[in-house]
C-alpha cells in the first residue's frame, strides 16, 4: 500500500512538473514575439530584421535565388504629432505598419527599424521585382495621407539593395542606409541592385 501511495505522489509530481513546463514553454514563446515585435507599429524590430537578413544571406548560400532589402524613411510625421500629439502619431505608425504587412508576400518581411524608417527583406525577387515592390509600398503609404491631418506632408524616400554572396547583414543595412542618405541628399528615391 505503501509503494502504491509513493507512485501515486510522484505521478501527481510529474504532471505538476509537465503543466508548469508547458506553461514556461508558452511563456518563452510569447516573449519570443514580444522581443522581435516593435509595439507600435506592430512589425518586427531592427534586430529581429537583422536576423531575417542573416537568414537570407544563408539560404542563398544553399540555393540558387536573391533576394533584395528596401529601406522607406517616411518624412512629416512630426507634424501629425504636432497635430494629434503622441497617440495620433501611433496611430498613424500603427496604420503605417498593417499598410506594409498587407503590401507584401506571405515570405517576406517588414519592421519598424527607426523612428521613421521602414524596412522589407524581398525574398526570391530580382532588382527589379524589389524596386517595384518597395515603390508600391511607398504608393501604399501616400495613399494613407487622406487619414491624416491636413498639411501633414507626408513624403517617402527609398533604397533597394540586393543580399549579394559573402555580405554580412551590417554590410546590407549598411548600403541600404548609404543609398538612402544619397538620396534624401539628392530629393529622390533611389534604386540600386544587380543587373
Amino acid at each position: 500500500m505503501e509503494q502504491r501511495s509513493l507512485v501515486m505522489r510522484l505521478s501527481e509530481e510529474v504532471a505538476a512538473l509537465r503543466r508548469a513546463l508547458d506553461a514556461s514553454q508558452h511563456r518563452i514563446a510569447a516573449l519570443e514575439v514580444e522581443a522581435a515585435e516593435e509595439p507600435i507599429s506592430g512589425l518586427f524590430n531592427r534586430r529581429a530584421f537583422t536576423r531575417e537578413i542573416e537568414r537570407a544571406i544563408a539560404f542563398q548560400a544553399r540555393y540558387p535565388m536573391t533576394c533584395g532589402v528596401g529601406l522607406i524613411d517616411i518624412d512629416g510625421m512630426d507634424a501629425i504629432r504636432a497635430a494629434q500629439g503622441q497617440a495620433g502619431l501611433n496611430r498613424a505608425l500603427r496604420k503605417i505598419g498593417d499598410t506594409l504587412r498587407a503590401g507584401i508576400r506571405s515570405c517576406d518581411v517588414t519592421a519598424r527599424t527607426g523612428n521613421e524608417q521602414f524596412a522589407v527583406v524581398l525574398w526570391n525577387s530580382t532588382p527589379a521585382d524589389c524596386g517595384h515592390r518597395v515603390q508600391g509600398l511607398q504608393r501604399a503609404i501616400a495613399a494613407l495621407e487622406d487619414g491624416f491631418p491636413a498639411g501633414a506632408g507626408i513624403a517617402t524616400r527609398s533604397s533597394v539593395v540586393m543580399i549579394e554572396p559573402g555580405a554580412t547583414a551590417d554590410q546590407v543595412i549598411a548600403a541600404a542606409d548609404r543609398l538612402l542618405l544619397e538620396g534624401i541628399a539628392c530629393g529622390q528615391a533611389m534604386i540600386s541592385g544587380r543587373s
